[in-house]
């Protein structure tokens, strides 16, 4: 239901959005396609909704009557042999905003989104408390920026939904799926602990990895796409696979732990109770602790990757055998998936072809010819925004399926 607008700040929606619930069908239909997807022209719409041109057509003027919906000249690269732009729909912030927030280890970003998949704000702080250890600090701190994103945004008059990507696996009801790896953390009830620090907002919780992945295919490399693979690279190490349209979450337990596939089953053992896996080797502490053994006095990734950059010798090799073995995981993913397309983020990702060259080169070392010759490997267009970015998508895919269970039958494509 939604809340009235006060002079405290913006409304909040508790299941729908501010005008799509009260829709007919077929505008319905046309409406959560553009909310999920993002603009698209009208052959993209009949196409993916499996409506009549004329029904399309129809249901996209009464949204533009409702101020829900209006047209835009496609890009230049849309334009149709005839000569003719092609016009391309998008909703209105009438229709509302989504708020998404990356909880990571060492920082806290906040992206607000409208309907129509236009950016209204983004907000990066530095976590203040450690979040491996203390996580209800960092927590109330995730929600003090997020009313702090939506006071300096302004001119909002309701939110769809709040989504926040944590840096812990979740199982699919939003619980911390090892109590081992991160015991503070299992400790509670992540969405239910958010939802009382922001109440009267639709909050849902992911994790940071899936949710980078989602956010590449909403808004980064996965136009024009059903399948994309995310790697997340940085102090941990994840990933999230969008397959068929639609974020993967297998039978409801965590899902590409990348980070977490054994590359050694006699190796170093790890806080989820295994020995060997990936994260143990070039998890982001790893290769600190390697610098720092080779007398080098770097603090983060993200110095790490400068210095590589900048030509220095030692940074350069810790990278590359970094690389390599990210390559044998990514390797042994193609064999059981065969991805189209695998997109690299997190902070390490920056190191760009320093990454990639070694990583191609252990990938076809690992994986058949026939599978890494048609896979594609890109550094994220979204660079470190693409997990908040994912949970602005993730409220938008969680009102379409809310529109589908009544009704809607709004497509994944």
């Amino acid at each position: 239901m939604l809340l009235e607008r006060s002079e405290e700040g913006p409304s909040a929606v508790g299941g729908g959005s501010a005008g799509l619930e009260t829709l007919g069908k077929s505008d319905r239909i046309v409406a959560y396609r553009l909310l999920r997807r993002g603009p698209a022209t009208q052959a993209t719409l009949v196409a993916a909704t499996r409506l009549s041109r004329p029904t399309v057509t129809a249901a996209l003027s009464r949204l533009a009557g409702r101020g829900l919906a209006e047209v835009s000249p496609a890009p230049d690269d849309a334009r149709p042999t005839m000569g003719r732009r092609a016009q391309r729909y998008h909703l209105t912030a009438m229709a509302g905003h989504a708020v998404g927030v990356d909880i990571g280890r060492r920082h806290i970003t906040v992206v607000i989104m409208d309907a129509g998949h236009q950016q209204v704000i983004r907000l990066d702080s530095k976590v203040s408390a450690e979040a491996d250890t203390d996580p209800r600090p960092v927590l109330r701190q995730a929600a003090d920026q997020v009313q702090v994103a939506l006071e300096q945004a302004g001119g909002i008059s309701s939110v769809l939904g709040v989504a926040f990507g944590l840096p812990v696996p979740l199982t699919g009801d939003g619980l911390v799926a090892s109590g081992t790896l991160l015991p503070a953390w299992a400790r509670l009830d992540p969405r239910q602990e958010l939802a009382a620090l922001l109440p009267g907002f639709a909050v849902h919780v992911e994790n940071e990895a899936r949710l980078g992945a989602l956010g590449e295919y909403a808004f980064g490399w996965g136009e024009g796409k059903r399948d994309l693979t995310y790697v997340k690279l940085g102090t941990g190490i994840g990933g999230g696979m969008v397959l068929g349209g639609g974020l993967h979450r297998g039978s409801g337990g965590p899902t590409m732990e990348i980070g977490h596939i054994t590359v050694d089953y006699q190796g170093r053992r790890c806080p989820c109770g295994n020995r060997g896996c990936l994260e143990r080797y070039v998890g982001g502490r790893e290769l600190l602790a390697s610098a720092r053994h080779d007398g080098l006095e770097i603090e983060d990734i993200p110095s790490l990757v400068s210095r590589a950059r900048s030509g220095d010798a030692a940074c350069r090799r810790i990278i590359h055998e970094a690389a390599s073995m990210i390559g044998i995981a990514v390797g042994t993913l193609a064999n059981l998936c065969g991805p189209e397309l695998v997109v690299l983020g997190g902070s390490l990702s920056a190191a760009g072809d320093l990454l990639i060259e070694p990583l191609r080169t252990a990938l076809e070392q690992t994986a058949f010819a026939a599978t890494t010759s048609r896979m594609s490997i890109k550094i994220a267009r979204l660079s470190r925004w693409a997990s908040a970015c994912g949970a602005t998508a993730l409220v938008f895919d969680q009102l379409t399926a809310q529109g589908n269970a009544h009704g809607g039958q709004a497509a994944l494509a």
